[in-house]
């Protein structure tokens, strides 16, 4: 399948985050190996519906309504992180 078979069935509903993922990274691939591809691969329709529906399966939309959450998010990554960070 090409980048545009796979965001309509992504979009069709799929709900494998994963799967989702790998899509996308092949999706990029593909982009970048045609060279009549000219702008930037984040403007490509394909890898934007294949972004959008990982981001409607992550509840994205409640982390842009509230900067509390935002960043209740980031320190739990921090508190969790193996690297040693800037605090």
């Amino acid at each position: 399948m090409n980048r545009f078979d796979n965001a309509l069935a992504i979009q069709g509903g799929a709900c494998n985050p994963s799967a989702i993922a790998l899509s996308i990274v092949d999706a990029c691939r593909e982009f970048r190996g045609n060279p009549e591809n000219a702008g930037e691969i984040t403007h490509d329709p394909a890898i934007r519906l294949m972004v959008h529906q990982l981001a409607y399966l992550c509840k994205i939309a409640e982390i842009d309504t509230s900067f509390t959450l935002y960043g209740k998010l980031g320190d739990y990554c921090r508190e969790n992180s193996t690297k040693e960070l800037v605090k």
